[in-house]
């Protein structure tokens, strides 16, 4: 099982150490399905890579109609705003895709962050890069207009803090890019050995939410 090893509080690498709630989430569904899991955190780009290879499993990802044709998706796996951030003093009127037109707009490289996000990409001019934290300076350097940050606030506050930088150097768009849905994905050329797999990951992953298990997992990462 593949992870993103750059987006706290959904899922990061300190060290050694892989945590956030999806990672937190996705070993109590394999814990519940009798399934062992070996979890490694990569850059985002390259555990697509090699999860659309059929080399592995990827969580932490959202649906897509594209990504729908390479991948079978799991039940959700908790769920992510995708805020939009710009340099206080630099807030610009964000209600539609068209508002975009012309900005630049840093995000993370290889990823997509739901339909509404790839409708907004045919009008700004994007920036991809690896970090979220280098996407934040390139914002305080006045190098990008808006930042997509994800997932929601508190990935923010934790990245601000980690660069030493006042919270109020900055403004979140009150408009959302998305709410979206994570899920644990594995490429459609491994079916036949996934499918069985994967059923009694959704077993789980729906008694977890039936619970408010997904609710009480993120909760501990909005402290």
């Amino acid at each position: 099982m593949y992870a993103n090893d750059a987006v706290p509080p959904k899922a990061w690498r300190e060290g050694a150490q892989t945590q956030g709630y999806v990672i937190d989430a996705t070993r109590e569904a394999f814990r519940r399905a009798g399934v062992e899991l070996l979890l490694e955190a990569a850059p985002f780009k390259r555990a697509y890579t090699q999860a659309e290879a059929g080399e592995g499993w990827l969580t932490g990802i959202f649906k897509t109609p594209d990504r729908e044709k390479i991948f079978l998706f799991s039940e959700p796996v908790g769920v992510d705003e995708v805020i939009l951030v710009v340099a206080k003093g630099r807030e610009f009127a964000f209600e539609k895709a068209e508002d975009l037109t012309g900005k630049r707009i840093g995000y993370q490289d290889g990823a997509s962050y739901g339909a509404s996000f790839v409708e907004a990409q045919k009008h700004f001019q994007g920036d991809a890069d690896s970090n979220p934290r280098q996407r934040l300076q390139k914002l305080l350097a006045g190098r990008l207009d808006a930042a997509i940050i994800n997932p929601g606030e508190a990935a923010l506050a934790y990245q601000m803090k980690a660069l030493g930088e006042p919270l109020d150097k900055v403004t979140v768009l009150p408009k959302r890019i998305a709410s979206e849905s994570n899920h644990i994905i594995v490429a459609r050329s491994q079916e036949a050995v996934a499918a069985p797999i994967l059923a009694k990951i959704n077993v789980a992953l729906k008694a977890m939410a039936a619970e408010g298990m997904m609710d009480k997992i993120m909760e501990n990462y909005r402290r």
